[in-house]
């Protein structure tokens, strides 16, 4: 009986860890991103995990939305994937009048990328998914949301809410790049190199005057022995007569 009891209650702990990890495991099954750098300004790469499907069913497109604050981005080719860009006519702040914008000739800003499925990913397999871009300017903090569309085979998920801070995490939560303090080394390293090369301009006009200064007073040693050569040369040629 009492074995029976103790087996009894090793199962009932099994399943419910089971359940637990189950649930932690679905919790955290979002489409996420790992970036190579948060702060504000700086060149990052984001890397989007897709580690399921919808409901069981294999994925077959996925659309990454570009915020606007992003001006340029560049996917990164993956084999098992078709890539197609969205684009629109970019619309900067012009520098002649506070406030106003301008489209400048030509220019675009991507609004979407969407890679389709070569083949269906299977709803029990990931895959990831790279996107290189400049991070835009902001305070620490700030958020910069990548809305994702994730089309399967039956159905859909949309990973587009945003997580608001102090708040309990959303069901579907959009992909997002917590900024972080502006990097300024790169600034400093800037101006480092501004003063070292100044100074090497400074050394190498200097070496011109000191070689003139060492060939004039060159000169002026030579012309003084010539002149007492030619004074002794003088006097001899007067003892002589």
């Amino acid at each position: 009986m009492t074995k029976r009891l103790a087996v009894l209650g090793t199962g009932t702990v099994a399943v419910t860890a089971a359940i637990v990890l189950g649930t932690a495991a679905a919790a955290s099954a979002h489409v996420e991103a790992d970036v190579t750098s948060t702060a504000a300004n700086s060149y990052t790469t984001a890397t989007f995990s897709v580690p399921h499907g919808c409901d069981g069913s294999p994925t077959t497109k996925l659309v990454f939305q570009v915020p606007e604050s992003v001006i340029e981005v560049t996917p990164t080719v993956n084999p098992n994937w078709t890539i197609s860009k969205t684009t629109e006519p970019y619309t900067a702040p012009s520098s002649s009048a506070a406030g106003d914008e301008e489209t400048e000739a030509g220019a675009e800003r991507v609004t979407s990328i969407t890679y389709t499925a070569r083949t269906p990913l299977p709803a029990d397999e990931r895959d990831t998914f790279s996107l290189s871009f400049s991070l835009p300017d902001g305070e620490p903090g700030d958020r910069v949301s990548f809305p994702v569309a994730q089309t399967c085979e039956q159905g859909s998920t949309d990973w587009d809410q945003v997580q608001q801070d102090g708040q309990a995490e959303p069901e579907h939560p959009a992909p997002s790049i917590v900024l972080t303090a502006a990097d300024t080394a790169a600034g400093d390293d800037a101006t480092d190199a501004t003063t070292a090369t100044a100074s090497e301009t400074t050394s190498t006009t200097a070496q011109p005057d000191l070689v003139g200064r060492f060939l004039g007073l060159g000169g002026l040693v030579v012309g003084a022995v010539g002149l007492v050569v030619a004074v002794a040369a003088t006097r001899r040629r007067d003892a002589t007569k």
